[in-house]
């Protein structure tokens, strides 16, 4: 049996009934054990949601159906930052992601104000160009004026997340575990997780993402940065860019033939063994030669690029920086003692006989012999004697 209760008294029936905030089940409960009246629970559930007290301790609303991102129309125009730390030494990380091709950039800083932040931008968009958008949360450094001024200078739009909904910026914020999972392993290694950081970017930049099925950098570069897994792109005569591979080598050959031709070059004969002279790269006044007078010695040669070598004294360098010595070391010294003997007269005989054995005779003999003089002449590239008859 059950009391049935009037219209005039439900109301305090309902009230009495939800005293110690009881949630609607229990409350229905309570009044079908000793009263009854028609839409009983309708009445109950409704008594219920009216209460303000039980409002502010209800669990939270269902979230809302999800809304994607808008996929971008190129690489680099829409990005997100975000910070991430403080770390165990102090220092923050700053983290920059690309929403076309995932691809991303950070940085260890101390500081984290606007103007920090500013300069980390400019030495990343002088290298990537400037972004049509940038997202960001709330924290003080990304909702500055300054922070504003900059991006409105640069026709860059700066967009803020809702406060207190990393969820809005959830490309940024999926990367920041990731990056904290590696900063945690390297702490409890003991490693330089500053070295591990970069480990991480290069697997990261050259994965195929789970989303787009391209690595971020082949989306961003249209390359494929190479890591130190083997791929194709390692394997020669790769056909992928034959094409292009044919043109560079067809433009650069006639290049090569349109230069070589309008600076007279031809093919240098220096050989390992060869004496050479090198060419003076600094010319303290105008009588400077184009040549120094020492001496080396060719000792190895691969292409254009050489190394010569005089006494302990060994310098690598171009082949047009070289001269040959058209001359023996024999010879060399045979017309340095003949240029410096001052004999002013010869017989035909004596010039003869000289002619034909001057390549036997020591540098003290030639001293010895004050009434000679030999005559030379130019022939090949070798100096020779001349006969008098001769001339």
């Amino acid at each position: 049996m059950k009391l049935v209760i009037p219209f005039s008294l439900r109301s305090k029936v309902l009230e009495l009934a939800h005293e110690g905030h009881p949630g609607e089940t229990v409350m229905k409960r309570r009044l079908r054990s000793k009263v009854w009246w028609p839409l009983i629970d309708r009445d109950v559930e409704n008594c219920v949601k009216k209460c303000y007290d039980c409002l502010l301790v209800s669990r939270p609303i269902n979230p809302v159906p999800m809304k994607r991102q808008q996929f971008p129309e190129g690489p680099w125009l829409c990005l997100a930052m975000d910070l991430l730390g403080p770390l165990p030494n102090h220092d923050f990380v700053f983290v920059v992601i690309d929403y076309y091709s995932r691809y991303h950039e950070l940085k260890f800083i101390r500081r984290i104000t606007s103007s920090v932040i500013i300069e980390i931008l400019e030495e990343l968009f002088s290298r990537l160009g400037y972004p049509e958008s940038i997202k960001a949360d709330n924290g003080r450094q990304f909702v500055s004026q300054e922070l504003k001024d900059y991006c409105g200078n640069n026709n860059i739009k700066l967009i803020t997340s809702p406060p207190y909904w990393p969820q809005a910026n959830g490309e940024v914020e999926n990367l920041n575990r990731s990056i904290l999972k590696r900063l945690q392993i390297a702490n409890t290694k003991g490693l330089d997780y500053k070295k591990e950081i970069l480990k991480f970017i290069l697997m990261y930049n050259v994965t195929p993402h789970g989303t787009t099925g391209k690595a971020p950098s082949e989306l961003l570069f249209n390359r494929v940065i190479r890591d130190k897994i083997p791929s194709l792109h390692d394997v020669p005569g790769d056909l992928m860019d034959s094409e292009a591979r044919d043109l560079d080598s067809i433009n650069k050959e006639k290049g090569k033939q349109q230069a070589d031709k309008v600076r007279g070059a031809k093919s240098c004969d220096v050989n390992v063994g060869d004496k050479v002279v090198l060419k003076n790269v600094i010319f303290p006044n105008k009588l400077t030669p184009q040549f120094g007078p020492e001496i080396y010695e060719v000792i190895e040669r691969k292409g254009s690029d050489v190394v010569v070598k005089s006494n302990d004294c060994t310098y690598r360098r171009n082949v047009n920086h070289l001269k040959k010595i058209p001359f023996s070391d024999t010879e060399e010294n045979s017309v340095l003692i003949v240029d410096s003997v001052a004999s002013p007269t010869v017989t035909p005989s004596e010039s003869e006989s000289t002619n034909q054995d001057n390549h036997q005779c020591s540098p003290k003999q030639l001293q010895k012999s004050s009434n000679l003089k030999l005559r030379l002449e130019k022939k090949g590239g070798m100096w020779r004697p001349v006969n008098d008859n001769d001339a």
